[in-house]
């Protein structure tokens, strides 16, 4: 009766033993994941670059339009003090 009770302590022991290396080594290792498809479209670079154009000439056009204001028109500034004066000196 004495050895099949040692029998059976070796058995759990060896199935803990074996449970814990598994599982250290899951940890080691990390998660494993199988790596998924790639869902996004390949980028248009022409497209883009078709955009970056017209943004760039919209942007040139704002600015021409800018300098032809400050060339020609007077702007009417009005100067206004701070809503509390500081009085760090």
């Amino acid at each position: 009766m004495n050895i099949k009770r040692t029998n059976r302590t070796y058995w759990g022991r060896t199935i803990i033993a074996i449970i814990a290396i598994v599982t250290l080594i899951k940890v080691w290792v990390g998660p494993i994941t199988i790596p998924q498809e790639a869902m996004a479209q390949v980028p248009d670079s022409g497209k883009q670059r078709i955009l970056l154009l017209e943004q760039a000439k919209r942007t040139n056009q704002l600015l021409a339009e800018i300098k032809q204001i400050l060339a020609k028109d007077t702007l009417k500034v009005q100067w206004e003090g701070a809503d509390k004066p500081s009085t760090d000196n």
